[in-house]
C-alpha cells in the first residue's frame, strides 16, 4: 500500500502523496523519492534556521509517515503554543506535517493553516515556532542553492 493509502504502488517521483490527510507538496515529494531530501552542510542549516544542528535528519517517505502518525495526536502545550500569543502562535498538529528535524526536539514543519497547496515552513527554536520560509519551494532554494530545478 502506498503512503496515501491508495495501494496503487507506482507513482511519478514528483507526484504529491498524502500523509494524515495533508498533501506533501510535489517539489518535496520529488526530492524525497529521488533520495535528494538530505541535510546540507551544517553552515547552510545554521544560516537558514539560526540554530546549531545536532544530527539533522530529513525524512524519507516511510519516516515522514511514521513521524506524523505520532505528531497528529500531540497534545503537549509545549509544542502547541498559543494562537493568541503574537510571539508564539503555535502550531496545530492536525494541520501540519513534520518533514525534518535538526536534532532532538528541533522539528521542521509544514504548516497548512493558511494554505493546503503552499504550506509555510516553521521551525521550533528553543522556545517558539518561527517561520523559516513562506513555502517549501523557498526552503528548497535556500537549502540547495546550487541545484537546478
Amino acid at each position: 500500500m502506498s503512503a496515501n493509502g491508495s495501494g496503487d504502488g507506482a507513482r511519478a517521483d514528483s507526484e504529491a502523496f498524502v500523509v494524515g490527510g495533508l498533501p506533501v507538496p510535489p517539489e518535496l515529494a520529488g526530492l524525497i523519492r529521488a533520495g535528494k531530501w538530505v541535510p546540507p552542510a551544517a553552515d547552510v542549516l545554521r544560516r537558514i534556521f539560526d540554530d546549531e544542528p545536532v544530527q539533522p535528519c530529513f525524512y524519507s517517505e516511510s519516516v515522514l509517515v511514521r513521524e506524523n502518525n505520532d505528531w497528529h495526536t500531540e497534545t503537549d502545550p509545549v509544542w502547541l503554543g498559543d494562537p493568541a500569543d503574537e510571539r508564539n502562535e503555535g502550531i496545530v498538529p492536525e494541520r501540519s506535517l513534520s518533514i525534518a528535524d535538526l536534532g532532538p526536539d528541533m522539528p521542521v514543519m509544514l504548516d497548512y493553516r493558511e494554505s493546503l497547496t503552499a504550506p509555510r515552513v516553521l521551525y521550533m527554536n528553543d522556545t517558539v515556532w518561527v517561520q523559516v520560509a513562506a513555502n517549501i519551494g523557498q526552503l528548497i532554494a535556500l537549502l540547495y542553492p546550487d541545484e537546478s530545478s
